[in-house]
């Protein structure tokens, strides 16, 4: 691995540590393929500090792993982009979602509504989404909201069309091919009693690093693992390792361009699955990210991206949940740093 010197990044985050945004941190990074910048900062939990092998939560910037999963499905032939869900999950036509596609699960147009808000086996969650209706006076497609619920039902055409578990086609798909090896959505129990305490727990989240939450097999926002796995993800997307170039440019084309998110308050660009470079600050690559950049965030607390102009993946965790406006001011600050860093302003 070829090390840059990253003191902005790390001037950086031990300034947000002295504002107590953050505890710890972990920045990995990628120029063309090339692991550059490898850290980890602070602690992770009391007395215990933070390591680049420190597991950690990845939140909703799981999303993109779990569309990734769909989108190999859509290069097989086994489904399109503009069927209906219910073609493939006739349980899922009921309720006014008939005309409901898979292009909507992923641009976040479905507008899908869920009661259970608590921690729940996956088929009781996927059964209460297919029996519920759409946000009142929703039309699909014709509104944007981001929708975290519709990542179960991209995970259940998922299973049902490869005839297996989402985890496990995530495993060998998705993971295994980007040489992911310590990460999980929905960590199974015997790793979780053995790695424990290599866990990263945020302070003030009463669900951070338990047991119920660690395992549960969540496409929304169950990924946990090292940061540098979900950069890693990011590093395979752009070297071609994940998908074929035709899928790998749907995916990242702009499906929806300056449009308003009902959710975010926020003026938007989505692809198939990623947030592409966009105005939303709190969710943005920096002022430095090339108007190509994709990515994800997840909560307040972790960003991974690829910017293709630059060819640099990265992916940024910080131990520590804070408001939007302070994200808004974290995670552009951040990224400058290290963009400052490689050398790519």
């Amino acid at each position: 691995m070829r090390v840059i010197d990253a003191e902005r990044t790390l001037a950086e985050l031990r300034r947000g540590q002295r504002l107590g945004w953050h505890t710890g941190a972990q920045v990995h990074a990628w120029v063309d393929g090339e692991e550059v910048i490898g850290l980890a900062t602070g602690q992770a939990r009391p007395g215990r500090p933070m390591r680049p092998a420190t597991i950690v939560e990845w939140a909703s910037a799981t999303k993109p792993v779990t569309c990734t999963a769909l989108m190999l499905l859509v290069d097989r032939g086994s489904l399109g982009l503009d069927d209906p869900v219910c073609a493939h999950l006739p349980e899922f036509g009921t309720a006014g979602k008939e005309a409901v596609t898979v292009r909507h699960l992923l641009t976040h147009t479905a507008g899908l509504t869920s009661t259970i808000t608590g921690v729940a086996p996956p088929e009781q969650v996927i059964a209460d989404i297919c029996a519920a209706p759409l946000r009142e006076g929703w039309e699909p497609g014709r509104r944007c909201a981001y929708n975290s619920v519709a990542m179960w039902i991209v995970a259940a055409l998922v299973a049902r069309l490869s005839g297996g578990r989402f985890v496990d086609f995530v495993r060998s798909e998705v993971f295994a091919p980007a040489g992911i090896h310590g990460s999980w959505i929905g960590m199974p129990a015997k790793e979780y009693a053995a790695l424990r305490d290599d866990l990263a727990v945020i302070p003030g989240s009463p669900t951070s690093g338990t047991r119920d939450w660690v395992t549960w097999e969540r496409p929304t926002g169950g990924g946990h693992g090292p940061i540098r796995d979900l950069g890693l993800f990011y590093a395979a997307f752009l070297a071609g390792r994940l998908c074929p170039a035709a899928v790998a440019a749907a995916m990242t084309r702009r499906e929806l361009a300056g449009v308003y998110d009902e959710y975010a308050d926020a003026t938007v660009d989505r692809g198939l699955g990623f947030l592409l470079g966009s105005s939303y600050a709190g969710h943005s690559y920096g002022p430095y990210a090339s108007g190509d950049s994709f990515g994800h965030g997840g909560r307040n607390w972790c960003v991974a991206f690829a910017d293709p102009k630059a060819g640099l993946a990265a992916a940024v965790y910080w131990n520590g949940q804070v408001d939007p406006g302070t994200q808004a001011v974290r995670q552009p600050a951040t990224l400058a740093a290290l963009y400052e860093d490689l050398g790519l302003t």
